[in-house]
């Protein structure tokens, strides 16, 4: 297996907003997706950028939620995709969003090594 070379540099961050990728029910009328500007993409009213979005935040969740379950919620991406450990960003770390199984799990044993 070939060990990928990850640049986590500020120059390699994401500009994503800190909400990006957090889903929210609305009462009645369904859920939302928050994408990296902030706007809330509604499941109803734009299916197709909610799947996209969907998609494509669903390895960073998972990564969070497997990090928080590990270290005991020590763990959160923040504005720019910067980590932090313990309400602490972490300095000059910025991340690609995972876009795969294989990629959580290095990018859960980088992290884990950071803590």
């Amino acid at each position: 297996m070939q060990a990928n070379n990850y640049k986590l540099s500020y120059q390699n961050r994401l500009h994503l907003n800190k909400e990006a990728g957090d889903l929210i029910h609305v009462f009645g009328q369904g859920y939302y997706i928050v994408d990296e500007h902030g706007r809330e993409v509604s499941a109803f009213g734009d299916e197709d950028r909610f799947e996209i979005l969907i998609k494509k935040f669903k390895f960073r969740t998972q990564l969070i939620d497997q990090l928080n379950a590990v270290f005991e919620h020590r763990y959160d991406f923040k504005e720019d995709n910067q980590l932090w450990i313990d309400n602490q960003p972490v300095r000059d770390s910025y991340w690609n969003l995972p876009s795969n199984e294989q990629e959580v799990a290095e990018y859960f044993n980088l992290i884990s090594n950071e803590g």
